[in-house]
């Protein structure tokens, strides 16, 4: 009997212990990630910046800066000779141009112009896409020449690479050496660029054509239609983008700011103000496509990031010509700077054959390509010169057109694919009106986990959303006298009603510049967690009512599962227009506090999570006989809530 006792003794020990290390604990925001916060707090108001770009500006810059704590995908070691026998060429190539007693056949006799996307013609745009695709076939490097040089932007040995004013000129060299590859499967070809302001500028970028099967494919989850249809890699798994209303693209105005500067320092890191800052607004564009594009290790691994990239440089190509003719050379207006690895003089990091001022030189735009400036039209001259755009008359700028809406199923799609030739050739040219319902795509989200796409490896944490109805916000649902309806007010609005007063402050935070009210009611909050122990991230959402002075709802978010390692990870919430929500964790007295949404997950549950979303759901709902079904918060850790009180959701966790 002494033995059974001890034994159920050393049990209750054992089992106090689990639950111990099972607690998901509130530690602190990491201290690099403060430093971001905490300046971002300091140089910018609430009021007049969406929240959320602040976020993957910060959490994208801290998760690559500290990526050596994480994983990263393997780099084949020969893709430096390889670089290198690219670079010598060029080099003796351009030599030869500007050597006027020379015969030799050179292709850079002609430099080469990158166009936009759609401004290719259909030879040019399929010439293009074979390449690419040749690209990811090719074995010169492993495991194919395409992977090993996304696998290159990599936080592990490309360090400098952003955070300073190297991003410009290393993205140049870097976007060189993926031309220079596709061009040695097909001379003819050049990097097309992404002018994402022909995407901004619709009422709903994401109906573009560019996400259609004659150009980049979709963007709702996997792509499985277009050049680029079913691609994969071995640690990412299926290639996959979550084109979301929950983000913005660079404007026109975005551009016309950057061009207004005279100097560098004036548009990058870390001297730049927001609205002038070019590698902070290019990270809109990333956040916008989201899924692989949305994170930098997996960036590259999707085609859309070269363009994109290719559009950053032909910014800055503009930006630099409009020097040249204020008398400023651009080749040596290369920042000073405090970030000690990004001195103009030091070895860049990637390419040791040039040093980080190289990629400012003027040898880049003079004698290996230029680029065709973006169309413009006019009510005199209404055309874009391409079937796929159409020209805005009040503003005088060509927009994209909408591609044709696609409610087919994916086996469908499948059954019908042909090639990509045939395709383009052969489907009738039909555009959808330029509208959108805010709640017409779900999410797919990528489920890598150090180096495994395998949602087996996630765990799913419930987490409650509370959302406070929008100052100033009018809904069609008025009351109504005597027959006529008073539309200065809606029957939901709780200014109506005294008791339903809201003793909140009532403050206005940033949105994105075109965030419109749905109408319906309807629209979702967006929660992340980034894994800060671990490389893999994920988003999901719920549907609130923003009708409703108040509304709850719940949802589950995917997290690396802990193993004999807990899981670290930081969360946020935000809504369709980039309003951050304020963080609450539960307390042992069953009651919520402010905190900073950073956790750490221990490696048994007893229902704060589900090792299944079924797990996870079933963990927060009771289902008792043939009673109503009710919510059990006890499971429930963490909760944000959705206001409008003007302050970084961080503040008191950053000073």
């Amino acid at each position: 009997m002494g033995n059974v006792q001890h034994l159920l003794r050393y049990l209750t020990v054992i089992s106090m212990i689990w639950n111990v290390e099972a607690t998901i604990d509130n530690i602190d925001i990491p201290p690099k990630l403060v430093d971001c916060f905490s300046d971002w707090d300091r140089k910018e108001n609430i009021t007049t910046i969406a929240g959320r770009n602040v976020l993957h500006t910060c959490i994208s810059d801290y998760l690559w800066k500290t990526g050596k704590e994480r994983w990263a995908p393997d780099v084949d070691p020969d893709i430096l000779k390889f670089i290198s026998a690219d670079v010598k060429e060029r080099e003796k190539q351009i030599t030869e141009k500007t050597n006027s007693k020379t015969t030799t056949p050179s292709p850079y006799k002609d430099i080469r112009v990158r166009k936009e996307y759609r401004m290719l013609t259909n030879k040019e745009r399929r010439k293009y896409h074979r390449a690419v695709k040749a690209l990811k076939q090719d074995k010169r490097l492993k495991p194919n020449t395409y992977d090993a040089i996304a696998n290159y932007h990599n936080a592990k040995i490309q360090s400098t690479a952003h955070g300073g004013p190297n991003f410009l000129g290393w993205h140049r060299v870097y976007l060189a050496t993926y031309e220079e590859a596709l061009r040695k499967i097909d001379p003819d070809v050049s990097l097309p660029f992404w002018d994402c302001r022909l995407d901004e500028d619709m009422e709903d970028p994401s109906l573009s054509m560019l996400f259609s099967g004659r150009f980049a494919g979709n963007g709702n989850g996997e792509v499985d239609n277009g050049p680029f249809k079913d691609w994969t890699h071995s640690a990412f798994g299926k290639l996959t983008r979550v084109v979301s209303k929950g983000a913005e693209l660079m404007s026109y105005e975005d551009v016309e700011n950057i061009l207004s500067k005279k100097f560098t320092s004036e548009i990058t890191v870390p001297t730049a103000q927001s609205g002038y800052n070019l590698e902070y607004l290019h990270g809109k564009i990333h956040m916008f496509v989201n899924g692989h594009l949305g994170d930098l290790v997996s960036a590259a691994h999707d085609p859309l990031f070269y363009m994109l990239h290719a559009f950053i440089d032909y910014v800055w190509w503009m930006f630099r010509n409009k020097q040249e003719s204020n008398g400023i050379d651009p080749a040596n207006d290369y920042p000073e700077t405090s970030i000690k690895q990004q001195q103009p003089n030091l070895t860049m990091d990637g390419f040791n054959m040039y040093k980080n001022i190289d990629g400012y030189s003027q040898n880049w735009t003079r004698d290996i390509y230029t680029y065709e400036m973006t169309p413009t039209c006019s009510k005199e001259q209404p055309s874009c010169n391409s079937k796929w755009l159409t020209c805005q008359l009040d503003k005088g700028r060509c927009v994209s057109k909408a591609r044709r809406r696609n409610n087919r199923s994916k086996s469908q799609r499948t059954a019908d694919s042909v090639d990509s030739i045939t395709t383009e050739m052969s489907q009738i040219e039909e555009f959808t009106s330029d509208t959108c319902s805010k709640l017409d795509s779900t999410i797919q989200n990528t489920y890598s986990v150090d180096g495994h796409a395998d949602s087996s490896k996630w765990i799913y944490l419930p987490i409650k959303i509370v959302n406070e109805r929008k100052q100033n916000e009018l809904f069609r649902s008025f009351e109504v006298v005597d027959g006529i309806a008073n539309e200065t007010l809606d029957i939901y609005d709780s200014e109506m009603y005294g008791k339903l007063k809201r003793r909140e402050d009532t403050g206005k935070m940033g949105t994105y510049q075109r965030c419109n009210l749905p109408g319906s009611g309807a629209t979702k909050i967006f929660v992340s967690a980034y894994g800060l122990n671990y490389y893999g991230f994920s988003t999901e959402y719920t549907i609130v009512d923003e009708r409703m002075p108040l509304f709850k709802g719940y949802t589950y978010v995917p997290v690396r599962k802990p193993t004999e390692k807990p899981s670290e990870a930081f969360f946020a919430a935000y809504d369709s227009c980039g309003r951050l929500c304020k963080p609450y964790c539960r307390t042992t007295n069953g009651t919520y506090t402010r905190c900073s949404a950073t956790l750490r997950i221990g490696n048994y549950s007893t229902g704060e999570y589900g090792d299944t979303y079924g797990d996870a759901f079933l963990n927060t709902w009771n289902y008792d006989d043939d009673e109503i079904p009710d919510v059990n918060d006890d499971n429930v850790h963490l909760v944000f809530y959705c206001n409008r009180k003007e302050e970084w959701p961080w503040q008191k966790y950053n000073k």
